[in-house]
């Protein structure tokens, strides 16, 4: 990293070296959680995470059930708690895995102790096996991010959804599900993401380079993302908002058609994230946008045969359950770097009344913060 103290892009750039260590390593990285989850036979997976975390988690699921056969759900600790009597009542024994990259986030403390207190199995997945949540759970697990020490996560998203992506691929060859040629052929599929990430990191830039009026002067943004690429529709608005400080909601598609959409004028942004193989609905709906606004952008991995200056397309044959980790860099961009160039990463100055009364970390954050930049070669 030289001199320099790291950032976002910093860390999109490191992204894909990262996923191709962990592919290098993964029978270490994931046997003991897929083990752990294979003891019980095939069940359903709920995986409890705030944040970046939940939207990973949501990009992985498709993945993950396409492979294990299993239904996986993705709940928000909230969520969690408030249909845990239900979840109790008519789908006991799913396996629950609660997530938090920094380890120290207290809504996940909270559902994992109600958990225990419940005789649940908890289980965990962290970026930061030594933080506060290694006392709250039966189980801790690493999942290959390193020491990422910006606040806004971002090598992380990656790098939970490619351990998701191996855990189900281990359990399912453990239970059966798929065989080691199937398991092979999936790895393979899994190990040219990194090529792709750079392509798409690289046009994510060319596109930024030629709509600098929409980059530049941020507003509020539609993220729309079909099927597979929700969670990176959720993980786009939520850059959108901690990084240029203006609001952006995701959106499937069709649900933005019914309702959200009347609210377009000429001045309105959106992004549409396509996981299909050829252009579709979501391409339609994109050109609708399109004839409103000159500020719709498509990002998919298919080259329309009426592409325009606003499509970032990546031809390449990808199975739209891969589509959601080459999709993520480009949004992961779009917000790094005009943040960087508005200079609008600090927060309002007031900003630090919020968080004196409600903080979503536990106390030895901050600790850990320092930690992590000093390990990287930086005081605080």
């Amino acid at each position: 990293m030289g001199n320099a103290k790291p950032t976002m892009e910093t860390y999109i750039e490191m992204s894909p070296r990262v996923f191709e260590g962990n592919l290098a390593r993964v029978r270490e990285l994931v046997d003991g959680l897929a083990a752990r989850y294979a003891a019980g036979g095939i069940r359903g997976i709920r995986f409890i995470a705030s944040g970046s975390s939940y939207n990973s988690c949501m990009g992985a699921r498709p993945f993950a059930e396409r492979v294990l056969g299993a239904r996986v759900d993705v709940f928000t600790p909230s969520r969690y708690l408030d249909e845990l009597d239900r979840l109790d009542a008519i789908a006991p024994g799913a396996f629950e895995v609660f997530v938090s990259q920094s380890g120290c986030s207290t809504n996940i403390i909270e559902a994992v102790r109600v958990a225990r207190s419940r005789g649940h199995e908890t289980v965990a997945l962290t970026g930061n096996v030594n933080a506060d949540l290694r006392d709250e759970v039966d189980e801790i697990f690493e999942y290959g991010v390193g020491n990422e020490t910006v606040g806004f996560v971002t090598m992380g998203v990656l790098t939970l959804m490619e351990f998701i992506a191996l855990f189900a691929l281990a359990a399912a060859e453990a239970l059966g599900v798929i065989d080691g040629g199937e398991r092979d052929a999936w790895m393979d599929r899994l190990s040219r993401v990194p090529a792709m990430h750079r392509e798409v990191q690289r046009r994510a830039h060319v596109l930024m380079d030629a709509n600098p009026e929409t980059f530049l002067s941020p507003g509020a943004a539609f993220m729309c993302g079909a099927g597979a690429a929700y969670g990176i529709a959720l993980e786009g608005a939520l850059k959108w908002q901690e990084t240029l400080k203006a609001p952006a909601i995701a959106l499937e598609p069709e649900e933005y058609i019914h309702g959200p959409n009347m609210q377009l004028t000429p001045r309105s942004t959106a992004f549409f994230l396509d996981p299909a193989r050829e252009p579709g609905r979501t391409f339609d709906i994109y050109r609708a946008t399109r004839a409103v606004t000159d500020h719709a952008y498509l990002v998919a991995c298919y080259e329309p045969a009426k592409a325009d200056g606003n499509t970032m397309c990546l031809s390449a044959d990808v199975e739209p359950e891969i589509a959601p980790f080459v999709l993520l860099p480009a949004v992961q961009v779009f917000a790094a770097r005009a943040m960087r160039e508005l200079g609008c990463e600090p927060c309002h100055p007031l900003f630090d009344r919020f968080e004196k009364v409600v903080s979503c970390k536990t106390e030895d954050y901050e600790e850990i913060c320092k930690e992590k930049l000093a390990r990287a070669g930086f005081a605080e």
